[in-house]
């Protein structure tokens, strides 16, 4: 059977992109509703859980005030999504974090972010280019050698999307940085703890699946580590 994967979304929204990744990836994705009394139950379905790209983090959750550029998701949303990132790493469900989940997750273990990148890193590196969907020649992610992301990927060095005008600033405990552009933007974090599987990205893979493999590699990653658990509790089952 194909792993089930947990997929975050806005309320009564659509994640097309991401759910057709997963399917390449041999993955059966759910949508996820933003009940944030489910987190337990929606957890206990899924064999991994990918934490989609999004509106803005309310920056009340990570005690500043609004930037005049800041556009907040549904409060439900936040709510739900900090609740089940903290729960998944409890229950050690595989987890990717994209973009926007990126940025609550280092939230939801205390991190806090930069809530308008052109303010601190300027533009000479595009990070927000709204309408552009794929690659970004100008926008590359150095990755670290030792970093599990660049064994997934298969790389350390690759030009990618870029469709964020936040990103992460204090990173939390819990968290690592581990890859970053050459304005020292924050690109890709991973886990201190030794988790089965958890990564997180800046940029959007689902939307780059034609780059000549990184992108598939990452979803595929993900779906091996969901099997891979899954495999085990049916075993000791």
């Amino acid at each position: 059977m194909r792993p089930v994967i947990g997929v975050t979304v806005n309320p009564n929204g659509t994640a097309d992109e991401y759910v057709a990744a997963l399917q390449a990836a041999g993955a059966e994705p759910v949508l996820l509703a933003n009940d944030a009394s489910q987190v337990d139950a929606d957890l206990t379905r899924v064999d991994g859980v990918v934490v989609t790209g999004g509106p803005d983090v309310d920056p009340a959750a990570y005690g500043q005030s609004l930037h005049p550029e800041t556009k907040t998701a549904p409060a439900v949303r936040d709510a739900y999504e900090r609740a089940l990132i903290v729960a998944a790493r409890e229950r050690d469900v595989p987890l990717l974090a994209i973009c926007r989940g990126m940025q609550i997750a280092n939230v939801a273990f205390g991190g806090t972010l930069l809530q308008h990148v052109p303010d601190v890193a300027g533009d000479a590196i595009p990070h927000q280019l709204d309408g552009v969907r794929g690659l970004i020649a100008s926008h590359v992610v150095e990755i670290d050698a030792d970093a599990r992301l660049a064994r997934a990927l298969g790389a350390t060095r690759l030009a990618t999307s870029a469709r964020h005008h936040q990103a992460v600033d204090a990173i939390a405990p819990e968290l690592r940085a581990v890859a970053h552009t050459a304005d020292g933007v924050v690109e890709a974090l991973e886990a201190h703890w030794p988790a089965r599987y958890w990564l997180a990205v800046q940029w959007h893979p689902e939307s780059t699946l034609n780059d000549g493999g990184p992108s598939a590699a990452l979803f595929r990653s993900l779906v091996e580590a969901a099997t891979s658990g899954r495999t085990a509790l049916a075993t000791r089952g």
